[in-house]
Parts: structure tokens; C-alpha cells; sequence
């Protein structure tokens, strides 16, 4: 996904959440918490490149808000950390948890539903196809695309392709390796813009 979409789905999902005031006193409950769930599993998805499956099965025992980090268990049933550095994030993780306890959400599972049930991996895909639609984007957006990005954003913040490895899961480098062809064409593309040769040589 490009940042200009990127940022027009995350809007349009903050503005329908409404939690700017919950968030921001630090021990409110909030009062969208089904538009929040949205909010928070794809935001989770972006921030930290879980697959959407990872997402569905966070607990909330796995979650360490002091700590900023969270534990999921990816394919082959491996073990990873993931982290929480940012602070709106962390915040409304802080947010949602405290809902869920007012609203008396009985399960294990972060995410919930519409009738306080699991919230599962299938509709998780169909929140952030609607939310897309919503925002006003004019490709269907899955959560794969959101882990893409992760990825593909990380490296061109210049993050070792090592450390990228590691939050992904993957249990190969080749496979991580996929991501840094978006890099190269993005690199090109700044190259082309820039033309340093081309400046240089103007009478």
C-alpha cells in the first residue's frame, strides 16, 4: 500500500473509533469498542507485521504494555516478540484491554466481536475489506497487503534485513529477501528524482 493510502485508511478508521478522549485520560473505557477492534487489529498488523491469524490469536496474558511488547505464536508453532515502541498504539492496547473488562468479556482473546465472542482470522480479513471501502480506497485491501508494507517500510527505513527476519517469523532469509525488491524499485525511483549526475552537468 502506498503511505497516502495508508494513512487515508488509518484516518477514516480513528475518526469512525472516536477515541482521542478515552485514550487520552489513560483510564477510560471506550465507547466504540466495536469500531475500535477494528482500529486496533489492523493498526496491530501495521505496526508490527503480524499475520492476521497472529492477530486473531493474541491473549491478553501475551500482551506486556509495560514492557511494550506483545507474544505470538507464528507457523510452525515458533515463538517470537513483537513490540509495541509506539506510544498511540500502546496507549489504545491500554484502552481496549480496560473495555474489555468493563464490558465482561469472558475469553482469553484479545480481539472480540459483536457479541463479545473471539473475533476470528475470516472476519478480521472482511472488517479491513469494509474499512478500506469506507476510506474511500479504490483496491481491496487484505491484511497480506498490511504485512507487506510492514516489512517494505522497514527497510526502507534502512532496518537490517536480519531484524525484519526475526519480527516476521520467517524462518528463512530468502523468504524475508522478497521485500527488498520493493525496496530497489522505491531506491530508483529516489535516484531518478535526485539525478545527481544530470545536476551536475547542466550548464
Amino acid at each position: 500500500m502506498s503511505s497516502h493510502d495508508l494513512d487515508q485508511l488509518l484516518s477514516s478508521l480513528q475518526s469512525t473509533a472516536a477515541i482521542d478522549d478515552a485514550c487520552r485520560r489513560g483510564d477510560g473505557v471506550l465507547d466504540r469498542p466495536h469500531e475500535v477492534t477494528t482500529l486496533l487489529a489492523v493498526a496491530l498488523m501495521i505496526a508490527t507485521g503480524l499475520r492476521v491469524s497472529e492477530v486473531a490469536g493474541i491473549r491478553c496474558s501475551d500482551i506486556d504494555l509495560a514492557g511494550r511488547s506483545l507474544r505470538t505464536v507464528g507457523k510452525g508453532r515458533r515463538e517470537r516478540q513483537v513490540y509495541l515502541t509506539n506510544e498511540w498504539i500502546n496507549a489504545l492496547t491500554g484502552a481496549y484491554l480496560r473495555t474489555r473488562v468493563a464490558l465482561g468479556v469472558g475469553h482469553s482473546y484479545l480481539l472480540f466481536n459483536r457479541v463479545h465472542g473471539p473475533l476470528s482470522a475470516p472476519a478480521v480479513r472482511a472488517r479491513l475489506t469494509k474499512a478500506a471501502r469506507e476510506a474511500g480506497l479504490t483496491t481491496r485491501v487484505t491484511p497480506h497487503m498490511l504485512r507487506h508494507t510492514a516489512a517494505t517500510q522497514l527497510i526502507e527505513a534502512g532496518v537490517d534485513i536480519r531484524y525484519i527476519q526475526r519480527l516476521l517469523g520467517h524462518a528463512s532469509l530468502s523468504t524475508t529477501e522478497i521485500y527488498t525488491h520493493v525496496a530497489d524499485r522505491a531506491l530508483l525511483r529516489v535516484m531518478s528524482d535526485a539525478d545527481v549526475l544530470g545536476r551536475l552537468m547542466r550548464p
